[in-house]
């Protein structure tokens, strides 16, 4: 019997303990929320029982008028000694009152989300559901989404954020666009993981991101135009970090593409971005991330004050150039080590052709002085012309089909192709072909 109760007071003082720490870190997740510019979060605790709570986290806008759009989180948790589960679920409630997900964008629905904490491993397994059809409209343009599912995984190997739809269509008075089953992935590696991977294949560098893309159909036509179809699309991205350089490797598959009725076949593509100034891409990601909040800002400043966007903002919007102006020098800055593009292997294989084609070689953007650039003169020709006589490439084609060799000015007997950039010159088997102008 004194065990039993020994046993029984351990369980709740475990259990208490559990409790304690997961308000606590509920109280700290506000606090960081409150902490940040003109954001406000209110938790408000509706049933505090001591095996579960329930309540609602409200997040507003607060550097405009009080009457904004708000996130309204119904949760409720029930506390364990090894593990803690969340589950409820979440809108937005527009200026009407109204809730954006249930009364506009679907019938009914909302997100719906279900949370596991480990407290042993502190690992944490997130799963949201969104409404089965959603669905927008404005302007001619309609865009719908069905099937939509996020998870979240965050334990000691790093955070793993995947999602997934079952149907993703975009329909405008000029193009429609349909995506079918898809699912992508993206795995953020801690540090320690990063070393431990680094110790296993006894590399200087550290990997870092992995992403995924998965398609089973996508549908791109332009209106009255003949419909592109690709199926099976598959892709798979990594990032690696080596002496302040960061490289990206790009693996790609595609099981089939389709003009109309006309069958284009399959291709593949092993490649690498390499010598891209990793210190000058964070700090593009940050200036970048600053001039999307300002912009944003300056949008919801004009809305409130009923005002026309000024011409520059529009321009922005329609213009890369005008888009990427604000930080032109971070953007540049990025290019300083010469980037250069490595195709490992690129692979083509077609009905109308009688036999596969194979490509592989490399280009090089010399990046010596060119901090200096800038958007306004690339939007002139001579502008351009300087830019692309920075390219240097040499690439090879195997497997060249005869009809494609006549048309390069070659014996149809010529099977391989060497082709390559030069000072701004397009070359084949070292004879100029056309500038690039």
């Amino acid at each position: 019997m004194g065990l039993a109760v020994l046993a029984l007071v351990l369980w709740l003082g475990m259990l208490a303990w559990s409790r304690h720490q997961v308000q606590s870190r509920m109280a700290e997740q506000v606090a960081d929320i409150n902490a940040l510019s003109g954001i406000r979060a209110i938790n408000t605790i509706d049933d505090d029982g001591f095996f579960s709570s329930r309540g609602t986290l409200r997040i507003i806008m607060t550097d405009s008028d009080a009457v904004v759009p708000a996130a309204i989180i119904d949760w409720r948790v029930a506390y364990g000694i090894l593990r803690t589960r969340f589950t409820g679920g979440a809108d937005i409630e527009t200026r009407s009152g109204t809730a954006l997900l249930a009364s506009q964008l679907s019938d009914g629905g909302k997100i719906n989300f279900n949370a596991r904490i480990g407290h042993l491993k502190s690992d944490l397994i997130l799963n949201a559901t969104l409404p089965d059809n959603l669905h927008y409209q404005d302007q001619g343009m309609t865009l719908r989404l069905s099937g939509a599912r996020v998870k979240l995984v965050d334990n000691a190997q790093g955070l793993h954020l995947e999602g997934q739809w079952s149907g993703l269509d975009q329909k405008s008075p000029l193009r429609q666009m349909h995506l079918g089953d898809t699912h992508w992935s993206m795995l953020f590696p801690t540090d320690d993981a990063e070393t431990e991977a680094q110790t296993e294949t006894s590399s200087d560098g550290r990997p870092g991101r992995l992403d995924t893309l998965t398609v089973s159909q996508a549908m791109l036509q332009r209106q009255g135009g003949l419909p592109l179809t690709l199926s099976d699309l598959d892709v798979e991205g990594s990032t690696h970090h080596e002496r302040q350089e960061l490289s990206y490797r790009l693996k790609a598959h595609l099981g089939n593409a389709a003009f109309s009725e006309q069958q284009l076949g399959s291709a593949s593509l092993d490649a690498v971005i390499r010598r891209i100034n990793e210190q000058a891409a964070r700090a593009l990601l940050q200036t970048v991330g600053q001039d999307i909040e300002r912009r944003w800002q300056r949008g919801r400043e004009q809305t409130a004050l009923q005002t026309p966007m000024p011409a520059d903002e529009v321009a922005g919007v329609q213009d890369i150039g005008a888009l990427i102006a604000p930080w032109e020098e971070e953007f540049f800055a990025v290019l300083t080590d010469s980037p250069q593009l490595v195709v490992n292997s690129l692979q083509l294989e077609s009905p109308m052709l009688d036999q596969q084609m194979h490509l592989d070689g490399e280009l090089t953007l010399d990046g010596t002085d060119i901090e200096a650039a800038r958007i306004e003169r690339l939007r002139t020709s001579w502008g351009r012309a300087a830019f692309k006589r920075r390219l240097d490439g040499q690439f090879t084609l195997h497997n060249t089909p005869p009809l494609l060799a006549l048309v390069a000015g070659q014996s149809p007997e010529q099977d391989t192709l060497d082709l390559s950039i030069r000072k701004g010159v397009f070359l084949i088997n070292d004879e100029p072909w056309f500038l690039l102008n």
